[in-house]
C-alpha cells in the first residue's frame, strides 16, 4: 500500500447549532484518486476546507504525512495562521468559482504563489508557471486577463495556479459546477490527466459518470457523516445503504460509461 498523505480522525465542525461534520475518519494515500459525493449540505465542501484549514475544525485531528496540523487544547483545535502557509502550499485547492486575481494575467496568476510564498527566483517561477499552463492545455492564454477568458479557460488557469505550488495532494471542490455544460468535459479531461499521472486527488463532484470512470474510491456523505465508501463500482452501481440508493435514484442522468470511455 502507498504511504498515507493526508488523514483526519474524529473530525467535527460546528456552525452555530448545526453540526456540519460529525466525527469524520478518513485516510488518503499517495497516488489515490478519491471522489466524494452526496446531496448539497451533506458536508462535502466543509470537509475539504477543513482538511487544508481554510475552515478550522471544531475538534479532531488532521495529519499531513502523519504530522499533526495545528494543536489540541481541551479538545479544541488551535493553530497559528503563519504555520498554515507551508501546509496549504502542500495541499492544493481548486474552487467552484475560479477565484483568479482579476488584475493579473493568466501567467501572473499562476506565478503568484511560487513568487510570494515559495520565494523562488524569477526565472524559476516564470518557467514553472509557463510549464503548468502548457500542462493544462492553454499556453496561448498566458497574457490574457480573467475577463478575457471563458469559464472553461479560467478553471484550467486556477488548476495550473494550484499545481505551480507543486502540492502533494490536490483538492477539487465542485470544480465544474459553475461551468456551462459544454465546457465541463474540457476541465474534467485536465483533472483526469492529473489522476492518470499519479497525482493524489480528492474530488467533490456531482459528475457521477466521471467519478465512476476516474476515481479509485468513492465516499458517499450524508448529514455530516461518511455513510458508505468503497470502489466506484461498489458505491455507484451496487450501493448497500438506503440513503445512497435514494441519492443515486435522484441522478437519473447518471449512466455507466461505455467500454470505450473506460479505455
Amino acid at each position: 500500500m502507498n504511504p498515507e498523505i493526508l488523514s483526519c480522525h474524529n473530525l467535527k465542525k460546528q456552525s452555530g447549532e448545526n453540526q456540519v461534520l460529525r466525527g469524520i475518519d478518513l485516510q488518503i494515500n499517495k497516488g489515490e484518486s478519491l471522489a466524494i459525493i452526496g446531496a448539497s449540505g451533506s458536508g462535502k465542501s466543509t470537509l475539504l476546507r477543513c482538511l487544508n484549514f481554510l475552515e478550522i475544525p471544531s475538534s479532531g485531528e488532521v495529519r499531513l504525512r502523519g504530522e499533526l496540523i495545528g494543536s489540541q487544547c481541551n479538545g479544541q483545535v488551535q493553530h497559528e495562521e503563519r504555520d498554515l502557509i507551508p501546509i496549504r502550499a502542500k495541499i492544493g485547492m481548486v474552487f467552484q468559482h475560479f477565484n483568479l486575481f482579476p488584475h493579473m494575467t493568466a501567467l501572473q496568476n499562476v506565478m503568484e504563489g511560487p513568487r510570494t510564498v515559495l520565494k523562488l527566483p524569477k526565472s524559476e517561477y516564470e518557467s514553472r508557471a509557463i510549464s503548468y499552463l502548457e500542462k493544462v492545455g492553454i499556453p496561448e492564454k498566458c497574457d490574457a486577463y480573467p475577463s478575457e477568458l471563458s469559464g472553461g479557460q479560467q478553471q484550467p488557469v486556477a488548476i495550473a495556479r494550484a499545481l505551480a505550488m507543486e502540492p502533494e495532494i490536490m483538492l477539487f471542490d465542485e470544480a465544474t459546477s459553475a461551468l456551462d455544460p459544454e465546457l465541463v468535459g474540457e476541465v474534467l479531461d485536465v483533472i483526469l490527466k492529473l489522476m492518470e499521472e499519479g497525482l493524489t486527488c480528492v474530488l467533490v463532484t456531482h459528475e457521477l459518470g466521471f467519478a465512476y470512470r476516474a476515481a479509485q474510491r468513492v465516499l458517499f456523505m450524508h448529514n455530516g457523516m461518511i455513510l458508505e465508501e468503497g470502489s466506484a463500482y461498489e458505491v455507484l452501481v451496487e450501493p448497500q445503504q438506503p440513503r445512497t440508493i435514494e441519492f443515486l435514484r435522484g441522478h437519473s442522468r447518471f449512466q455507466l460509461p461505455s467500454p470505450k470511455s473506460l479505455q
